[in-house]
């Protein structure tokens, strides 16, 4: 706490006693006015709440981040993360707290060192069911507006503008597994990112168009 708070406050504590031991007694002449001890009052309750707002919340919580620039796609080993208390106030939302919890999973986008890891950031493999041999992958969609229409389990085509002109259709059928929020750690960057659900053959020909804008249609439930 600022020591002129504390000064501020000790000054204004003094004076209420001395106001309140001239009030309670002495030569009438000493007493003082109601109105001069309720505004003794008012001074030291507001110097204690000014001393209360300015004194940060007490107490760390354990935050997993990353020990090394990770890039997307990344399965996460215990090399991979580290843990460091950050004051409660600053703790980023949906973050990880012990590294048991994000091992094995795999990053949705690039996470830079030292950036808290949060469940926004690593992919829903509970969307996959057993035995699939289907594959989770993210995606960055060039429209941020429109990607604002899309909901997890909706099916979507995707295509890409081609430098020559033009476009072509890249994958005719991917489901929306997640729609990634934009938290701390998340790589800033134009564009909406999703994790899409498709077979191999799909996330290898969505890799032959990495760089290249990638657009969508929604396809009828």
């Amino acid at each position: 706490m600022p020591s002129t708070v504390w000064v501020a406050h000790a000054q204004s504590m003094k004076l209420l006693d001395r106001l309140t031991a001239r009030a309670a007694g002495g030569p009438l002449s000493l007493r003082v006015r109601p109105r001069r001890l309720l505004a003794a009052v008012c001074i030291a309750l507001a110097c204690a709440l000014l001393a209360w707002q300015l004194t940060p919340s007490q107490g760390d919580t354990p935050v997993v981040v990353a020990a090394a620039d990770l890039a997307p796609g990344t399965q996460l080993t215990a090399a991979d993360l580290a843990l460091v208390d950050y004051p409660r106030d600053f703790v980023p939302s949906k973050s990880f707290t012990a590294v048991d919890d994000a091992l094995d999973k795999r990053t949705s986008a690039g996470v830079s060192k030292g950036s808290p890891l949060t469940r926004a950031a690593v992919l829903d493999q509970q969307a996959l069911p057993d035995g699939t041999t289907d594959l989770i992958m993210p995606v960055r969609l060039a429209d941020d507006e429109s990607a604002g229409l899309l909901a997890p389990g909706q099916r979507i085509r995707l295509f890409s503008s081609l430098p020559e002109g033009g476009s072509e259709v890249v994958v005719d059928e991917v489901t929306i597994a997640r729609i990634i929020e934009k938290e701390n750690g998340v790589t800033a960057e134009s564009g909406q990112l999703v994790s899409v659900i498709l077979s191999p053959d799909d996330a290898g020909r969505i890799a032959e168009f990495a760089g290249l804008p990638i657009s969508f249609a929604i396809l009828p439930q």
